[in-house]
């Protein structure tokens, strides 16, 4: 435990606007961000989040986190979790963005379900949506993937034609700076 609070101990941090810097201030609550220890930190600070019991699994991945339940009376259900996780929240003086949040429900591919009634986390509504990304895949409502592959399909359709431009035999590049152009690519 000494290991911990020493990490934390004497962190500050500042934020600037415009190219200018606030002063400096010390952190109080939270975990620092680009050290060895954050997400054990992370982990640490959000172990006791929540989560009737089994009825909720939360999958916590770096600073996102996904809450799923498999239930038919899931509009209930849902805003009394929420009411628990903000006040839980509000305790540990955790802040989340709500407008980046949103909810969905998975269903068969043949069942349709009436959108369910709004939720809201600090009094921020949560939209219902038919898509959304995750961990970088793009995950629909049937869980059937074809906007993500769809997506996927267009990136690479739009690298390949900016590809094409460069290594076309009028482009004047020559080989090896049209491999490093294709192994850059690649990294984007």
């Amino acid at each position: 435990m000494k290991t911990i609070c020493c990490s934390l101990h004497g962190c500050t941090f500042e934020a600037s606007f415009q190219r200018a810097p606030s002063t400096c201030r010390f952190m109080r609550t939270g975990v620092t961000e680009g050290g060895i220890m954050c997400p054990v930190l992370f982990s640490l600070y959000v172990n006791d989040m929540p989560s009737h019991s089994r009825q909720v699994v939360l999958a916590p991945y770096a600073d996102k986190m996904t809450m799923s339940r498999q239930s038919a009376l899931l509009d209930n259900f849902l805003t009394s979790y929420l009411r628990d996780l903000e006040r839980w929240m509000r305790e540990w003086k955790i802040s989340s963005n709500v407008s980046k949040s949103t909810a969905m429900l998975f269903a068969k591919a043949y069942r349709h379900f009436p959108t369910p009634r709004p939720v809201h986390l600090f009094g921020e509504q949560i939209h219902w949506v038919e898509t959304a990304p995750f961990l970088g895949v793009t995950l629909d409502t049937q869980l059937t993937w074809s906007t993500h592959v769809d997506q996927v399909r267009k990136e690479a359709a739009q690298r390949i034609a900016m590809l094409a431009l460069l290594l076309n035999r009028s482009s004047g590049l020559s080989i090896i700076t049209g491999v490093c152009c294709i192994s850059s690519s690649s990294d984007l």
